[in-house]
């Protein structure tokens, strides 16, 4: 014979998933695959085109580009992709858990820790 007590009342994977994740402690590392999910958008098409996203740990991206004048290039303009990749996955972010949670304001970027802190840029290796 079974008892059965309270059951919980049933709760959208959508609530659940980010406590799991946190958990299993391997939120960071989905956070932080977005900035290879979002390089296109960052860069835009033409950066695109001669760079690849290969990696990210501990913050740093690494990036494969097809020759060297555009990973010279690319050097000048670190900074500014850093800043725009964090600004996209703090964007996404917030936009997952905005359905599920009203309560919770839109983080301003300096609320929030640098997903990306740094870019290497490496040559692509020739076939």
């Amino acid at each position: 014979m079974r008892l059965f007590g309270k059951s919980k009342k049933p709760q959208l994977l959508s609530e659940l998933l980010p406590e799991v994740l946190d958990e299993l402690k391997i939120s960071d590392k989905i956070i932080e695959q977005k900035a290879i999910l979002l390089w296109r958008r960052a860069v835009g098409n033409e950066i695109k085109k001669h760079t690849k996203p290969y990696s990210i740990e501990n913050g740093v991206l690494v990036v494969l580009v097809d020759n060297s004048a555009w990973m010279n290039e690319l050097t000048f303009l670190k900074t500014e992709i850093i800043k725009k990749l964090n600004t996209y996955i703090i964007s996404a972010k917030f936009d997952s858990t905005k359905s599920t949670d009203k309560t919770k304001k839109e983080p301003q970027i300096d609320e929030v820790r640098q997903v990306v802190k740094d870019i290497r840029f490496r040559l692509m290796s020739r076939p």
